[in-house]
């Protein structure tokens, strides 16, 4: 066994193996740049202790295939890939810890020079330090301080949220207008989505339009698409659900239409690939 595991090819043939987890993470890294991921119920914890076990036996993998070519090349590209990691998914721990970790200790214990560790060391270092003050102070330029809570038939998990509309008037009519039916457009292209926001003033309710159908759904998660939105009316007030919808613009395409209190004047706002926004690949830094 000794000699078997002492073999030079093994090693090699491991080391290419240990490839394999660097590019999921590069792949995890790259698809959380362009998507939010949302687990599926009852699947985060599944995914957590296969994605830690995987990153154990990976890391041990890497240990022993230290001083060969590809290890070394995965040793030292691992953080700065968690680096970028960390600010798509600011929060997101269970995303971010078992590549950090595996990262850290290969950093250390590859087989890479003594002098290149201290160069990089020194590069990676002043990354992590000013890149992270960097991103929080940009968060806090552009993000600002609102929170911003989807008003849909799943709001009653958000009780604080939930106490300006438990009104059994503007409860019932949240209900109604945020059926399925209600919120996808009539050629299933794109979707309304209604927003609570507090913020330092007396807050808003936003109307907005995403694309509908550009998610992609996995076994554990669902790439959810981001960083295109339309903002149909952001002057709705805090505990009145508006009325709003589809209908037809008369040319062929659609049209979004809200009354944003009872009485209130019947406002109108075309969608169309025209006129939605390109996508904000910047949205992690709260850039709107």
């Amino acid at each position: 066994m000794s000699d078997f595991l002492s073999n030079p090819w093994v090693k090699r043939s491991v080391s290419v193996f240990n490839l394999a987890y660097f590019a999921v993470v590069c792949m995890f890294t790259f698809a959380t740049f362009l998507y939010d991921i949302e687990f599926a119920e009852g699947k985060e914890v599944t995914f957590f202790v296969i994605y830690f076990l995987a990153s154990v036996l990976f890391m041990c993998l890497m240990i022993y295939s230290r001083r060969e070519i590809c290890t070394k090349f995965v040793s030292v590209m691992l953080l700065p890939i968690c680096f970028a990691l960390i600010l798509f998914n600011w929060g997101n721990w269970i995303l971010i810890v078992p590549p950090f970790i595996v990262g850290l200790v290969m950093f250390f214990a590859s087989g890479v020079h003594e002098t290149t560790k201290v160069v990089l060391g020194t590069i990676y270092l002043l990354i992590y330090v000013l890149g992270l003050v960097g991103f929080l102070v940009l968060k806090m330029l552009f993000g600002g301080s609102s929170v911003i809570t989807v008003l849909d038939q799943d709001l009653p998990n958000n009780d604080e949220v939930f106490q300006l509309y438990n009104d059994e008037t503007q409860w019932n009519k949240l209900l109604e207008v945020t059926k399925e039916e209600n919120l996808i457009s009539p050629d299933g292209k794109y979707k309304l989505v209604l927003y609570d926001v507090q913020d330092n003033d007396k807050g808003r309710v936003k109307i907005c339009v995403v694309p509908y159908g550009q998610d992609i759904e996995l076994k554990f998660f669902t790439l959810k698409q981001k960083g295109i939105e339309k903002t149909i009316s952001n002057k709705g007030t805090r505990g009145t659900i508006p009325e709003f919808g589809w209908e037809s613009d008369g040319k062929g395409g659609y049209r979004v239409y809200y009354i944003l209190s009872p009485g209130g004047k019947r406002g109108t706002s075309t969608v169309n690939e025209n006129n939605m926004p390109k996508k904000n690949y910047f949205e992690f830094l709260g850039i709107n």
